[in-house]
């Protein structure tokens, strides 16, 4: 189990490393952060974003912008919050 994990968040850094909010190319910190833990949430429910566009009705690259936060839906903040029990009051 905390070999899974630990594969889980390497894989997910070197995705982050590619994140336009990753600080060291002048990202924010707080939607940084946000994506991470919308990322790493998904792995640990094994929600693929492809199923999630599903469950949503919304495109794969509506999906991506909003987990950036280049968009917003009101609809996937309720998602975040009640599926994946994304708070950002802990962010």
């Amino acid at each position: 189990m905390k070999k899974e994990l630990k594969e889980q968040l390497e894989k997910l850094e070197q995705k982050m490393l590619k994140s336009p909010n990753n600080m060291d190319n002048g990202g924010s910190h707080f939607l940084y952060r946000r994506e991470r833990m919308i990322r790493f949430k998904m792995l640990q429910q094994n929600i693929p974003q492809k199923m999630l566009a599903k469950r949503l009705n919304l495109t794969e690259s509506y999906i991506s912008k909003l987990i950036t936060g280049e968009r917003y839906n009101q609809d996937f903040e309720r998602y975040l919050n009640k599926v994946l029990e994304i708070n950002y009051f802990y962010l």
